[in-house]
C-alpha cells in the first residue's frame, strides 16, 4: 500500500512564501482543507492556482525543499 503524505496548510502556505514571497499565498489557500494531501495537489493545483505538479513537489520533498521540510 502507497505511503499517503500530507501537509498542514500553515505548513505549505510557509513553503510557498518562501518560494514565492510576491504572492498572498494565505489568501489563496483560504479555501483549502486544513491538511492538503500530497495526492491531490494537482487538483488542488487547479483550483487554486498552485505551482508545480504532485511529481515535481514528490522530488522536492526527496531532497528536502518540500513543504514537509519545514
Amino acid at each position: 500500500m502507497p505511503i499517503k503524505i500530507s501537509y498542514r496548510k500553515n505548513q505549505v502556505i510557509k513553503w510557498l512564501n518562501s518560494r514565492f514571497p510576491e504572492q498572498d499565498w494565505k489568501n489563496v489557500l483560504m479555501d483549502c482543507p486544513p491538511i492538503i494531501w500530497r495526492h491531490r495537489w494537482n487538483d488542488l493545483a487547479k483550483k487554486f492556482g498552485l505551482p508545480y505538479s504532485k511529481g515535481h513537489l514528490q522530488n522536492l520533498d526527496s531532497q528536502g525543499e518540500g513543504p514537509g521540510s519545514f
